[in-house]
């Protein structure tokens, strides 16, 4: 790259190449460099194939400069192909555009500094998301806040303000929140304390009509450098934070920090068997494309969906993307045979929606459970 970069953020564009924005620079801390980069530069092909290494591939210096002064803005590539790129402070709201590498400004965001908190791209059916929630990153506002055909608006708020937290979209298209703090390394009694409240280690879910509610309580609270992403198998998975032993162990030579913990959410507690995904298609999938899909539960699945893998640290989580899939087929019609488990699939509409790569397909039935999910890959066919 052309400039060094400590706490950066990258967001994949529409054409799989890596939006690089912020850090500080090589000189150190409080050096935020504006130096806006995309890997590969344009007059490289994107790595593709799993031997296609990206050695030897130069980035490129984009022509407008994003000069945020605080690390790790959250970066969103949304339906219109364009990269959103939300500071944490309050007049930091820009947007890129890919075509012309130009920058613009987008409103002030209503709230003032917003520290560590998480920002998730709201599921919009079978499009790209085309609005995003602000969370998080102010201990003393639950409030949160809706970026929307380029509007802010005040939305629901969560049970109390924390930083440090991190929200996952589930398969079903609702919001968790876990993780959180009162301050980088402060639970509540004061940074390095053995004590925390345990209001940090509540763990909050929002549903499809977006109403928040706590849910259960995590066993250890988790700040500062924790993370958290949906796994295959519908479970969440719960990592990190570098003070987990002096918060919860005060013997800090022992090295017993490190831990995992495994939420399951509500739908994995539904009862009766969970539908099954038996087969997806090899190979990658066009946009736009109709594909078909094995189950040997095909009468029982209502939904199918896209979710992306999660690339999350401090709070920012550029990747997450949730689409709905289109039935091109009514389950379990099969091709003619009607008892084939069959399931005929249409791909998300094209690479602004759906950034090219590997997504994790899950088919739900009709209380929201979730299949295990298998991975399909999209674009370049």
């Amino acid at each position: 790259m052309s400039v060094g970069r400590w706490y950066p953020s990258v967001v994949t564009g529409p054409d799989g190449r890596q939006i690089i924005v912020s850090g500080q620079s090589e000189r150190g801390t409080g050096t935020p460099t504006p130096v806006v980069e995309r890997f590969p530069a344009l007059r490289h092909p994107v790595p593709w194939r799993p031997y296609d290494i990206p050695l030897d591939l130069a980035s490129e210096r984009f022509r407008s400069d994003a000069p945020f002064r605080n690390d790790y803005p959250h970066l969103f590539s949304l339906r219109d192909g364009k990269i959103y790129g939300l500071g944490r402070d309050a007049d930091q709201q820009w947007l890129l555009d890919l075509a012309t590498e130009t920058r613009t400004d987008l409103p002030r965001r209503p709230a003032d500094f917003r520290g560590y908190g998480s920002a998730v791209p709201l599921p919009a059916g079978f499009r790209g998301p085309d609005s995003v929630l602000v969370l998080g990153g102010d201990p003393h506002d639950p409030n949160t806040y809706r970026l929307s055909g380029g509007a802010w608006s005040a939305e629901e708020p969560r049970a109390f303000g924390r930083t440090q937290d991190d929200t996952l979209i589930l398969p079903d298209g609702t919001l968790l929140t876990v993780n959180g703090a009162l301050a980088t390394r402060d639970y509540g009694y004061g940074p390095f304390n053995p004590k925390a409240d345990l209001k940090y280690r509540q763990t909050e879910l929002r549903d499809a009509r977006g109403h928040w509610r706590l849910g259960p309580a995590q066993r250890l609270p988790r700040g500062y450098h924790s993370n958290a992403l949906v796994m295959p198998d519908g479970r969440v998975m719960v990592t990190g934070d570098e003070l987990q032993q002096i918060a919860n162990d005060p013997d800090i030579r022992d090295r017993m920090d490190g831990s995992i913990e495994i939420y399951e959410p509500p739908y994995l507690h539904q009862g009766g068997p969970r539908p099954a995904l038996d087969q997806v298609p090899g190979g990658e999938l066009a946009y736009d494309a109709e594909f078909r899909v094995r189950s040997s539960t095909a009468s029982r699945v209502k939904r199918a969906v896209l979710l992306a893998p999660t690339t999350v640290t401090h709070a920012v989580n550029t990747s997450q993307r949730h689409l709905e899939l289109r039935f091109t087929e009514a389950p379990g019609t099969g091709t003619g045979t009607g008892s084939d488990g069959s399931i005929g699939l249409r791909t998300p509409p094209g690479a602004a929606d759906a950034p090219p790569g590997y997504y994790m397909l899950f088919l739900l039935d009709a209380k929201g459970v979730p299949s295990t999910a298998k991975w399909v890959k999209l674009g370049h066919r």
